[in-house]
């Protein structure tokens, strides 16, 4: 018995010794490449939709032609052809590959990152990125024709980068910096460590049957060293999980080195230990796609960044969702993190009537949304099966190939894409109120029923910190005639004084400065300054409004960064429509300081030819030195600055001490078409004085004004500006029209501001309206009005009888022994006595 029981534990453990084997044997065997964006699988599909889908032809047709012209090239004279790469051969050595040339760029003595490299600094680094992606062409030219000419000509440019990079010495700047960047290894990785895996994944199997590569150094063909290409895409992998930093964009930036290096990886265990870095594992250094992720917890969340990182960010992200899910379907990556796909055409909720973004900190106002990205998006919610994700991306894709702005370009379209689109076009309808968290930013909008860009209004009030962030307070932007009028500066080149020391601090925005003083402190590169608040709101977020004519927002913003300015703030910005061509904007500041001898200055930037006053009696004389008190303070680059960075100011001109009612104009009269004007009618109070200024240019701006300095208002109030606050109406038109607004004046209650009133004469009738704009719960009372709220405007025809009461925010509302019911619940009112 026992003989038996042995023999069987003996065979028990030779048929697990063979399982073993065998499961070793499966896993030690490679996956056949490519897979890293595409299979070997996947080529006759492709073959066929180069032979019957125009697109597709066009588009490998187009590869071929530029792809050919450098191979023949090449197989002239190979030696010549690859020595035109950038190596340094001063130092190399005899009979080796050189080093290649390092890409570097000094400032001031010092090493810094390349955002502001020369273009003759950049020299290296562009030849190097131009043969590399000659070669990854090839590369997509062998796998599609498989035609070893190709294989070849790739290989011999990768045997050459391959052998020479490792002539350099990493950098240790900053923990891991370059081989070719050594002090900006983060940008080596985002334009050279990803191309060269992918090079490697086209060409594997040429290369692994003895497929040669051309060496100069020998001038003959040879074996190409796959092992010392391990080496190299290792590397790479590992400068980008051990540099860099964290809670930005920069992992998300350097994650497509990560993945497609990873994936170079040969040996299993390797290529998933290192794509787990990716996947879930983060480094000191490099946050995983799971930390990433948590920036779009919510359903329409947005990278936390400005306008052109977030939606780089997020098409990064959604791309390598994509490449992993198609690498590993298994892992289903759409259905993990739909999110971040729902994010990707949220950029183009945030725009303008004419089609430009709304700005905030280093913000560009033309980053729109990327089609290709939607198209991945597609695909990836195709494998996955989420329907609601390919029923959000069908219409935007269709709509935008039927208008022309959307073709399919690239290899992936190739390689990915099918002609499988299904649904209708929509007409998208922007919502009236939007709102950027992140940002602090309340968004109203309000589209003319002409349908014409330039009858649309549109304003927001914004502010908060985060990276690429501005100290910008609590700033607004206007719109009207088309055109962005009530201007953000924007920025250009990082690092620079005019960007570090005005485009990024208070003095670029529209935006309210306390006691010279207001700063941001803390933070990311010590730009830190609190969220703007909301108070109330109406419409609600991408809610219907109760009146098509009315919305409104009151924010709050606490301005206490450094010790100089310790501030409260209050802003009300109302949008008031008067008929399908005409409106105007009501801005209420308010600002007040704990600290004895406080002043305030209101800054408003409109693009233009100048500011002109209408009162004759409000002398301006020129005062240079008034905003110049910080113009040499200390500046250290990303710490310190020269707050608030007004001495940027050119020609200032002031009043004394002016009193009465204010009537300026911006005219901007260079535009193509009508000149353009915005009008502001401004009440007066006491202790108020009024400055012109011009202020640096407004990048981004229409022609020509994308090049003259930014006519600029300054508003200073000496003490408190809380019960007398900023007060402007705003009213943009154009040559051919005149301005509706007759008169603006204010309405006091005890000495204390409470609203206006404001006559109009529109092309179609005249309006009386009473605008009560206060701080939430106060109550306003005269013979014919009580209002307890924030918000309310009455409006009344010629002959004073009703048109309208809306209420954005309130309790209650009599007008003339006259109750209004309001909705208890939404704290809102909207009776149009109009209609019957």
């Amino acid at each position: 018995m026992k003989y038996f029981k042995n023999r069987i534990i003996k065979l028990k453990l030779v048929v697990l010794f063979f399982m073993l084997s065998v499961g070793a044997q499966i896993n030690s065997q490679e996956v056949e490449r490519p897979f890293i964006l595409v299979k070997n699988s996947d080529r006759t599909e492709i073959l066929n939709k180069i032979k019957t889908k125009t697109w597709a032809k066009e588009i490998y047709e187009n590869l071929k032609t530029r792809t050919d012209l450098q191979v023949v090239k090449f197989n002239q004279n190979p030696k010549d052809y690859i020595k035109n790469l950038p190596f340094n051969w001063s130092e190399g050595q005899k009979n080796n590959f050189p080093p290649f040339y390092k890409t570097d760029h000094v400032e001031n003595g010092k090493h810094r990152n390349l955002d502001n490299a020369t273009d003759k600094e950049w020299e290296p680094a562009e030849k190097l990125i131009t043969y590399l992606q000659i070669a990854l062409d090839c590369g997509y030219l062998y796998y599609i024709t498989q035609d070893e000419k190709y294989a070849y000509m790739a290989s011999s440019i990768l045997y050459s980068f391959v052998k020479s990079v490792q002539k350099s010495k990493l950098s240790n700047w900053h923990g891991r910096g370059g081989w070719l960047f050594p002090y900006d290894g983060f940008r080596e990785v985002r334009v050279i460590g990803y191309r060269v895996p992918l090079i490697y994944d086209f060409i594997a199997t040429y290369l692994k049957k003895e497929g040669n590569a051309f060496d100069i150094i020998q001038n003959k063909k040879v074996v190409f060293p796959v092992d010392e290409l391990q080496k190299v895409c290792k590397t790479y992998a590992d400068i980008t999980i051990n540099y860099g930093q964290t809670g930005s964009n920069h992992p998300v930036l350097e994650a497509p080195s990560l993945v497609y290096n990873a994936l170079a990886m040969d040996d299993e265990k390797e290529r998933e230990k290192l794509l787990s870095y990716f996947l879930s594992e983060s480094t000191k250094n490099q946050d995983a796609l799971p930390v990433m992720a948590k920036n779009y917890q919510n359903q329409g969340d947005i990278w936390p960044e400005t306008s052109q990182y977030l939606n780089h960010s997020t098409e990064i992200l959604g791309k390598l969702l994509l490449v992993i899910n198609r690498y590993n379907p298994s892992l289903k990556l759409g259905a993990q993190y739909p999110n971040i796909l729902f994010a990707l055409p949220r950029l183009d909720d945030l725009v303008y009537p004419n089609n430009e973004i709304i700005r905030w900190g280093d913000g560009h106002r033309r980053q729109h949304g990327s089609y290709q990205a939607y198209e991945n998006a597609y695909v990836l919610a195709k494998m996955d099966n989420l329907t609601f994700l390919q029923n959000k991306f069908a219409p935007l894709l269709i709509k935008a190939m039927e208008s022309g702005k959307y073709s399919r370009k690239s290899i992936e379209a190739l390689f990915w894409y099918d002609d499988d689109i299904y649904g209708n076009s929509k007409k998208i309808e922007l919502p009236r109120t939007d709102r950027v968290y992140h940002a602090g930013i309340v968004l109203q909008r309000n589209i003319s029923t002409t349908n014409n860009p330039k009858d649309g209004l549109m304003g927001f009030v914004g502010g908060a910190h985060m990276v690429h962030g501005h100290a910008e307070g609590m700033n607004i932007e206007l719109y009207g005639e088309g055109q962005v009028l009530g201007v953000d500066h924007g920025r250009k080149k990082y690092g620079k004084d005019l960007h570090e020391n005005y485009s990024r601090i208070f003095a670029a925005h529209n935006t309210v400065i306390v006691n010279g003083s207001s700063q941001g402190e803390g933070g990311w590169v010590n730009l830190g300054i609190n969220s703007v608040k909301v108070i109330s709101m109406e419409p609600k977020v991408r809610e219907a409004g109760v009146s098509p004519n009315h919305s409104f927002s009151q924010t709050s913003f606490l301005d206490d960064k450094g010790d100089k300015a310790e501030a409260t703030q209050e802003r009300t910005l109302g949008l008031i429509r008067t008929s399908p061509t005409t409106g105007y904007y009501v801005d209420v500041f308010r600002s007040k300081s704990k600290l004895p001898n406080e002043y305030h200055d209101y800054l408003y930037h409109n693009i233009g030819d100048k500011l002109v006053f209408e009162n004759k009696d409000l002398k301006l004389k020129k005062t240079p030195n008034r905003y110049m008190k910080n113009a040499n303070s200390e500046w250290i680059h990303n710490k310190k600055y020269r707050n608030p960075g007004w001495h940027f100011f050119k020609k200032v001109k002031s009043s004394n001490t002016y009193n009465k009612d204010v009537k300026a104009t911006f005219n901007i009269k260079k535009l193509k078409g009508n000149d353009v004007f915005m009008k502001l009618y401004i009440p007066g109070f006491k202790n108020r004085t009024y400055t012109k200024v011009k202020a640096p240019i407004t990048f981004e701006s229409p022609e020509p004004y994308d090049k003259k300095p930014t006519p600029t208002l300054v508003i200073r109030n000496k003490g408190e500006a809380w019960q007398n606050p900023f007060v402007v109406v705003f009213e943009p038109y154009n040559s051919s029209e005149k301005p509706t607004i007759q008169s603006v004046s204010k309405i006091e209650q005890d000495g204390i501001y409470k609203g206006l009133i404001i006559k109009s004469k529109t092309p179609n009738e005249e309006l009386i309206q009473y605008v009560i704009t206060q701080s939430k719960n106060q109550v306003f009372q005269n013979d014919a009005i009580y209002f307890k709220g924030s918000y309310a405007v009455i409006t009344l025809h010629k002959d004073k009888t009703l048109q309208s009461v809306y209420v954005g925010e309130g309790q209650e509302l009599t007008y003339k022994k006259k109750n209004f019911e309001i909705d208890k619940k939404q704290n809102t009112l909207f009776v149009d006595f109009t209609k019957k």
